[in-house]
């Protein structure tokens, strides 16, 4: 099982595997050993010894492999909130960092679309007043920014927790593992589906320079009687959106915010700092151990050296400034690299 949620609307959830499907599996194995021990009276005991002893065997394995609960932590309030807190400020971030279009874009672009419905109703007059407007306010919009180019129309991020340690995954991926072994590859992938703990954002966005073109090319076919062609003339125009999606890992962020948090108060709480970024190396070993840092494995491995030896200087008693805005330095251009990797990649 594993919980989308979109925008504000963010909690934690513990995603442990359901042992439902697992039961059913044990019992229908179970079934049909005391099924073949019926239909042999020859071997009646021996059968139904022997398929009490794989019972035996058959409950162990499903024991172990549903221990996952062992592992469970309750979600403190804290963390939470720290959640929370760490997603709205990427997903605003993300919001911020979009190029927000002329309002005389947006304002054609909507008479554009009204246009074609007006085709489609056959009001052509209506149309071509539509798309005569909309020819109008493009031309504003370019005289008021001649490089206009990819436009952002919809926006939307979802957001997939894990909450769960290193040794609940690394129990959820053996456990996996072991059930492939057994050819029980269904189970496997519904073992390993709640293994995603990330922020999915995808923009749509619209490239500005066809849209000019295209509306006066409608309105020339549309003077020609030429309804089906004006009208596809703009669908197309309007289909030629292209879609972003970036994946950022939240353990990756979390940590972030937790060493950061450290840097504020390290000089007056140093054991609270101590813990924060021992916190932080927790959530980068969750972030490679889900898989997030397969292509930057080498930057991963020098955040943690970072912290440590971060640590070891508080310890000391020495200055840590430095360290501190060298370390979050390296976050920062790490959290860059992704996104720009991830956005190559799709």
């Amino acid at each position: 099982m594993k919980r989308k949620l979109t925008l504000s609307i963010i909690t934690t959830a513990l995603l442990l595997t359901s042992t439902s499907v697992f039961a059913n599996t044990y019992k229908d194995s179970v079934a049909q050993k005391e099924v073949q021990a019926l239909h042999n009276p020859s071997s009646v005991k021996s059968a139904a010894a022997k398929a009490a002893v794989e019972e035996s065997q058959l409950r162990e394995d499903f024991l172990a492999k549903v221990k996952a609960g062992d592992f469970k932590k309750e979600v403190s309030k804290e963390e939470s909130q720290r959640l929370r807190n760490v997603v709205d400020g990427v997903v605003k971030g993300h919001k911020n960092s979009l190029k927000e279009a002329p309002k005389e874009f947006m304002s054609a672009l909507n008479d554009t679309i009204m246009a074609l419905h007006a085709i489609k109703s056959n009001k052509t007059d209506e149309a071509q007043k539509l798309l005569k407007k909309a020819e109008e306010e493009f031309a504003k919009a370019f005289k008021k920014e001649p490089k206009l180019g990819l436009i952002p129309v919809l926006d939307n991020a979802e957001i997939i927790t894990f909450n769960g340690s290193p040794a609940l995954i690394h129990h959820i991926k053996d456990s996996a593992v072991e059930l492939l072994q057994d050819n029980d590859t269904q189970l496997a992938i519904d073992m390993l589906t709640p293994l995603q703990d990330e922020i999915i954002i995808k923009t749509q966005y619209v490239p500005a320079y066809l849209y000019p073109k295209a509306v006066q090319e409608a309105q020339k076919e549309l003077k020609a009687g030429k309804k089906d062609a004006a009208f596809s003339t703009i669908v197309t125009a309007l289909d030629a959106s292209q879609l972003q999606t970036i994946i950022i890992p939240i353990p990756f962020i979390t940590a972030q915010d937790m060493v950061l948090e450290a840097s504020k108060i390290e000089k007056s709480h140093k054991q609270e700092a101590l813990k924060l970024l021992n916190m932080a190396q927790v959530e980068l070993q969750k972030a490679v151990l889900l898989g997030y840092a397969h292509e930057n494995m080498a930057a991963y491995k020098s955040l943690d050296r970072q912290i440590e030896a971060l640590k070891t200087e508080i310890k000391g008693k020495n200055i840590v400034t430095k360290l501190y805005d060298k370390l979050l330095e390296s976050f920062k251009s790490l959290g860059k690299k992704q996104q720009k990797d991830l956005k190559a990649s799709k």
